[in-house]
């Protein structure tokens, strides 16, 4: 597996994680939401999460390639 993507997978576990763990006891404390602007704000931070490894995923795939010039 390359290296990069070992980094990106846990970029976006630490990032998921990070979110996850605080909305769940949000979901807990207050029950899930039935309307849609609600849920978005439970799951915007998993977007948030995945562009966070997306970028994590670029950025290494760019420094690896300029390491093997």
């Amino acid at each position: 597996m390359p290296d990069w993507l070992i980094r990106t997978i846990k970029t976006f576990v630490q990032s998921f994680f990070g979110v996850l763990v605080p909305e769940v006891c949000i979901m807990l404390n207050n029950g899930f939401p039935a309307d849609l602007p609600t849920l978005w704000k439970i799951l915007a931070p998993v977007v948030a999460a995945s562009l966070s490894a997306a970028i994590c995923a670029a950025w290494n795939i760019i420094s690896e390639r300029l390491k093997g010039e």
